[in-house]
Formats: structure tokens, sequence, C-alpha cells
């Protein structure tokens, strides 16, 4: 399953950088756990996994997401 940064996470913001990653890659999670951090100009905002299973990263710490940017999958 993809882990996409929603425009609800943004809210009018049209850009957030990926500021931390919480949990290493290819480490299991759960459904509702905090897997990375995102900052835009306004605020910072945990990035919730949809599912559980294996993280996969996608994107870097650093990069600048658009909304509906996949950033991870879980599988």
């Amino acid at each position: 399953m993809d882990v996409i940064v929603g425009q609800e996470l943004l809210g009018t913001e049209t850009e957030a950088d990926l500021s931390e990653w919480l949990v290493e890659d290819g480490s299991e999670v759960t459904a509702g756990q905090a897997i990375a951090e995102l900052e835009t100009s306004k605020v910072q905002v945990e990035v919730l996994s949809p599912a559980s299973g294996t993280l996969t990263y996608v994107a870097a710490e650093g990069d600048v997401l658009e909304p509906e940017a996949i950033i991870a999958r879980v599988g």
C-alpha cells in the first residue's frame, strides 16, 4: 500500500519537506503508527502508516514533496 502525502496533511500549503523518517527503512510498522515528519512553511506534521507491514522508503529526508506524492510503501 502506498503512503501518500494527502492534501489533508498539507492544508493550504502546496508542498512540504520530508524532514525526518521516524522508522528505519525495512522495519515492521503497524497501522496508525507515526512513520515520518513533514514540514511546511507553517507547521510540522506526522505521517501515519495506512496499514501494517514492512516499510520501504520511496522518498528521502530533505525531499520536497507535492500533494499526493508517494513517500513510501507498506507491504
